[in-house]
C-alpha cells in the first residue's frame, strides 16, 4: 500500500514552512523578468579573476587544508582573522569565541534549535528577516513583533510587549534583530536606540541575536557600534556573513558570542554537518589576509551606491506621490508602502508579474499577519538599465491603479 508521509513526519515538521522569497528566485532565471525580489549579490561584482587565482594557489600550497574534513568550530586562521575584524570594531572577540557556520542562515537555525523551546515568544523587529521568522517557527517558537520605524525598534513598544508576555506567563528570553540596513525595511537602528535596547535586555534578561550581514556596505554615514560592541554583560550573540561581501557560493559566515554559547551551538554543528566547506573558508581567509577583501568592500560600496540612487532615482520619478518609500543608508533593500486605497502587495505583485516585473510583497515579514500594504525593492542583483526599465514599468501600473476603480478591485 502508498506510504501516507504526513503520517511519518516528526511533529516539530509542522512548523517548517517555505519562505515566500524563495517562490520568486525561479524569476531570475527567466531572461524577461526584471526582479527586484531576491537579496542577491550582483553577479558582475563577483571577483572572478582573484578567486581563480586564490584558488589554485589554496589547491597547489596547501591542499590538506582546503580538500579535507577539517574541525567543527572552523579554520583557526579564519576565526583569528575574522575575531580581530570584530575587535577592531569595538566588540571583545577571541577565536574561541567563533564559529564558522554554512553562512548566517546556518546560525539561525542553530540557535533556534539549542535556545528556543515550542511555543515560547521569541521577539522579532516588525517587519522582520523571513529567514529568521522560519528558524525561530521551525522549533516551534512564536515569533512576536517590536513595531520599528527608520531608526530601529522603538524601545517603549518593546517594553510594553515584554511586560505583556510576562503578565501571560510566557516571559520571552531573545530579542532577533538586524540592526545594519534592515531586511526587509533598510533601516538601522540609532546609536540611541541600541543604548535603550540593551538596558531593556538588561533589565528583562533578554538575549540579543545581532545578525549583521549587510552592516560592511554603508553608503552613507557611519555604522553605529554593534550591540556586542556595546555589550558589557556578555548578553549578545553575533551573526556575520561573507555572503554579501565576497561570493554567496562559499555559504561562510560566522557566530560570535560567550564560550558556553559557541561550545553548544559546536555540539549541535557536528549533527549537521561535522564542519563547515574547508575549501570556502581557505577561499576567505587568503582573500582577506592580505586587505584585498577590505578593498573589494571599498569597491562594492561605490557600485551599490549608484543601484540604490538609481532605484530611488527612478522611483521619485515614476511613482505616483501616495506610494511613500525609503532612502537606505545601505544594505540591498527599499521598503515600499502603498496607500490603503491600492490592491494589496500580493495583488500589485501578480500585475506586475503580467508586465515581467517582480518584487516581493510583504505579508511574509510579519508577524501578525500585516505588510499587506507594502513590498521589499532589493537593487543589488539587476543592472542599472534594468533598475530604470523597471521602476519605470511599475510606475506606469501604479498610475493606471490609481485611475482606474476595477484594477483597484483585483482579487476582492
Amino acid at each position: 500500500m502508498a506510504i501516507k508521509w504526513d503520517n511519518y513526519f516528526a511533529e516539530r515538521t509542522r512548523h517548517i514552512t517555505g519562505s515566500q522569497i524563495r517562490q520568486f528566485f525561479a524569476l531570475t532565471e527567466r531572461p524577461e523578468v526584471i526582479s527586484f525580489a531576491g537579496g542577491f549579490p550582483g553577479n558582475e561584482f563577483f571577483p572572478r579573476e582573484n578567486i581563480a587565482g586564490a584558488l589554485f594557489k589554496i589547491v597547489m600550497e596547501d591542499s590538506r587544508q582546503a580538500l579535507q574534513y577539517g574541525p567543527t568550530e572552523g579554520s583557526y586562521d579564519l576565526r583569528e582573522l575574522t575575531a580581530r575584524r570584530m575587535r577592531l570594531e569595538g566588540a571583545e572577540c577571541e577565536p574561541g569565541n567563533l564559529i564558522i557556520t554554512d553562512g548566517s542562515q546556518q546560525g539561525l537555525d542553530l540557535l533556534s534549535r539549542i535556545l528556543v523551546d515550542p511555543g515560547q515568544p521569541v521577539l522579532v523587529e516588525e517587519p522582520a528577516y523571513i529567514g529568521g521568522m522560519s528558524a525561530i517557527k521551525s522549533y516551534g517558537g512564536i515569533p512576536v513583533g517590536v513595531e520599528i520605524d527608520e531608526d530601529g525598534p522603538l524601545p517603549s513598544k518593546m517594553e510594553e510587549t515584554v511586560i505583556r508576555l510576562h503578565k501571560e506567563g510566557r516571559p520571552p528570553k531573545l530579542f532577533y534583530t538586524v540592526p545594519n540596513f534592515q531586511n526587509p525595511t533598510g533601516a538601522t537602528t540609532s546609536p540611541e536606540r541600541r543604548h535603550k535596547i540593551l538596558d531593556i535586555a538588561s533589565r528583562y534578561n533578554l538575549i540579543i541575536l545581532e545578525d549583521n550581514p549587510y552592516g560592511p556596505l554603508c553608503y552613507e554615514g557611519e555604522v553605529p557600534p554593534s550591540y556586542m560592541a556595546l555589550d558589557r554583560e556578555k548578553r549578545v550573540i553575533y551573526l556575520g556573513s561573507y555572503s554579501k561581501v565576497l561570493i554567496p557560493g562559499i555559504r561562510i559566515g560566522w557566530l560570535a558570542g560567550p564560550q558556553p554559547l559557541v561550545d553548544k551551538v559546536s555540539m549541535a554543528k557536528q549533527t549537521a554537518d561535522l564542519c563547515s566547506s574547508s575549501l570556502g573558508q581557505q577561499l576567505a581567509w587568503f582573500l582577506s589576509r592580505d586587505g584585498f577583501l577590505d578593498r573589494h568592500i571599498m569597491r562594492l560600496t561605490e557600485l551599490y551606491r549608484e543601484k540604490r540612487n538609481a532605484m530611488v532615482g527612478a522611483m521619485k520619478r515614476y511613482f505616483p506621490a501616495g506610494v511613500r518609500f525609503n532612502v537606505p543608508r545601505g544594505g540591498f533593500f527599499i521598503w515600499v508602502e502603498f496607500p490603503g486605497h491600492f490592491p494589496t502587495g500580493r495583488e500589485l505583485l501578480e500585475l506586475s508579474l503580467q508586465r515581467n516585473v517582480a518584487f516581493v510583497h510583504g505579508e511574509g515579514f510579519s508577524s501578525n499577519g500585516g505588510g499587506m500594504n507594502s513590498a521589499r525593492f532589493s537593487f543589488s542583483q539587476p543592472e542599472i538599465e534594468d533598475i530604470t526599465l523597471g521602476i519605470k514599468i511599475l510606475g506606469s501600473l501604479f498610475h493606471e491603479v490609481e485611475g482606474n476603480s476595477s484594477l483597484k478591485a483585483v482579487g476582492q
